[in-house]
C-alpha cells in the first residue's frame, strides 16, 4: 500500500478526532490517573480544524487508497520557559490505525513533521510518550529521538505510606 502525506485541511477534521479519541484512550490504559479525556469527537474536531489553518501549527495526515490512516500535530513555540526551550516544535500527537500500521505511514507522518517544524522556525522537534509504550518509544528512537527527559507524576489522591 502506498502512503501518501500532506497537510490536513478542514474536511480532515473529524477523522483526526476520531484517532485523535483513540490515542487517548491508549493512554487512559496506561495510566488513567495520568491522562484525562479533555474533549469529545465533536470538541476534538473543532480543535484540529482551528490548528489546520494556525500560523504556528501543522496538522499532517497520511493517507492510503484515498482514505486518512494517520495524523501528526506539531505546534511551534519560540520561548517556552516551563521547558527551558527556545525554537522548539513539538509533536503533541501521532497516531497511525492499527490496520495501516507497518506499512511506512508513521515514518513517514516523522518526516513530514522534521520539515513541518523546520519550515515552523523550529531547529529540534521534541516529543513525549507514555512510560509504558515501549512501542512507540523503540519507534522513535529508531527515527532518531533521543531521551532528554523523564516525567514523573505524584498522585496526591492516593494514601502517603512513610518511608
Amino acid at each position: 500500500m502506498s502512503v501518501k502525506v500532506r497537510r490536513a485541511v478542514l474536511e480532515d477534521a473529524r477523522t483526526i478526532a476520531e484517532y485523535a479519541i483513540k490515542l487517548v484512550a491508549q493512554h487512559q490504559d496506561y495510566d488513567l490517573r495520568r491522562f484525562s479525556r479533555l474533549a469529545s469527537v465533536e470538541q476534538a474536531a473543532r480543535f484540529y480544524g482551528n490548528q489546520t489553518k494556525a500560523n504556528d501549527a501543522a496538522v499532517l495526515v497520511a493517507e492510503a487508497k484515498g482514505k486518512i490512516v494517520g495524523f501528526a500535530y506539531i505546534q511551534f513555540e519560540a520561548k517556552d520557559y516551563a521547558n527551558l526551550l527556545e525554537n522548539a516544535a513539538w509533536l503533541h500527537d501521532i497516531y497511525v490505525d492499527e490496520d495501516a500500521r507497518g506499512q511506512n505511514a508513521g515514518k513517514l507522518l516523522i518526516e513530514e513533521s522534521i520539515k513541518t517544524a523546520e519550515k515552523l522556525g523550529a531547529d529540534k522537534l521534541m516529543l513525549s510518550v507514555a512510560a509504558k509504550n515501549e512501542t512507540a518509544k523503540y519507534f522513535f528512537e529508531r527515527n532518531g529521538f533521543k531521551l532528554t527527559m523523564v516525567e514523573m507524576m505524584l498522585d496526591l489522591t492516593e494514601e502517603k505510606g512513610n518511608d
